[in-house]
């Protein structure tokens, strides 16, 4: 079945984020159009329970999805408005057709909440919110906004001067964006990091210099083989943030470890691109720095690594298990039964 699903999303992502179309996203044009298209192939309603109209998958099946995604450098929140969708349908709220960016808030003394480098959220219809134990839906449209570090014309922190602006509000003492966010944002990281070795290899073996192709230089093999090393390894971990047995919801600890792996493989194989590219990666003309951009722009977004190491030392010292084998061992093992973790 994820081969089917992956297949028939995946095709029409190679026509509608070209490099061309990238560009232009990223330039703040077309957005709405390509979103439009995106949720017409009908994929954003994956994870919504079928009684609601949708497929009622998992998050597991919904990974292969974000990948997907992740590697066309689609510039839009697909995988967090497939969540959100299903968390509103959930709670009999209608989300609509646009797309939906999720973040924790911060709350400030005078009652006002903000996001922070929300991903998407300059060109997002709202932002699913997680508030003192509940989910609110807030409309980007009468936000204070202040454009993104990496991608000012797409992504956004966003300002509410008090919970009253939002459209709806769903009491659930469990809820966690940034467990949420670390889940798909290491999907995505995964999805960008093979498109960046697939455009590594076909540069190193297309560039020549001193009469033979850069890729025959055995400084350049080595620094691609550590690359390589990097992407699985974060594809592996993204699969196991995703791999949750409570339906669309990410286990808190298995999608920290997820992002963790994810945000520090994604330093490595974002030095190591640019390194082979040299100063061509670095142009508006290459696609290579729309693709590392994000990676930091994942890396930066709520769930950093320091955070996501703080909630699993948390964890691993408030466990009985023995040992550092055996908490990873009962702990951090997919398809368990997710366990509450307290928000840091």
């Amino acid at each position: 079945m994820n081969d089917s699903l992956l297949d028939g999303f995946e095709r029409p992502l190679l026509t509608l984020c070209n490099d061309e179309q990238l560009r232009r996203a990223e330039a703040g044009e077309g957005a709405a159009e390509l979103w439009a298209r995106i949720d017409a192939l009908g994929y954003t309603d994956a994870l919504v329970p079928e009684p609601h109209g949708g497929a009622g998958l998992a998050l597991s099946d919904l990974f292969p999805l974000a990948v997907a995604a992740g590697r066309a450098g689609l510039p839009l929140p697909f995988a967090e408005t497939a969540v959100a969708r299903a968390v509103l349908a959930d709670a009999g709220v209608d989300a609509g057709r646009g797309c939906i960016a999720i973040a924790p808030a911060q709350t400030d003394a005078a009652g006002g909440i903000t996001c922070r480098d929300v991903p998407g959220a300059a060109v997002a219809t709202s932002v699913l919110v997680s508030h003192n134990g509940h989910w609110l839906l807030m409309p980007r449209e009468g936000a204070r906004c202040e454009p993104g570090v990496y991608r000012p014309q797409l992504s956004a922190s966003l300002h509410w001067a008090g919970t009253d602006a939002g459209v709806a509000r769903i009491a659930a003492p469990g809820a966690d964006a940034e467990t949420i966010c670390n889940a798909l944002h290491a999907a995505g990281m995964a999805g960008a990091m093979a498109r960046i070795q697939a455009l590594c290899v076909a540069y190193a073996v297309d560039r020549r210099q001193f009469g033979r192709a850069i890729g025959q230089f055995q400084a350049v093999q080595q620094e691609l083989s550590v690359l390589a090393e990097q992407v699985v390894a974060a594809a592996l971990a993204a699969r196991l943030g995703c791999a949750a047995s409570n339906g669309y919801l990410p286990d808190p600890l298995l999608a920290a470890t997820a992002k963790m792996r994810c945000a520090g493989a994604a330093a490595r194989v974002a030095a190591i691109a640019h390194a082979v590219h040299g100063a061509i990666g670095m142009t508006e003309e290459h696609v290579l720095g729309l693709f590392t951009r994000r990676l930091h722009e994942w890396r930066a977004a709520p769930g950093a690594e320091n955070r996501c190491a703080a909630r699993l030392g948390s964890a691993l010292l408030a466990d009985a298990a023995p040992s550092l084998f055996d908490f990873v061992r009962t702990r951090l093992v997919a398809g368990r039964p997710s366990m509450a973790v307290e928000a840091i």
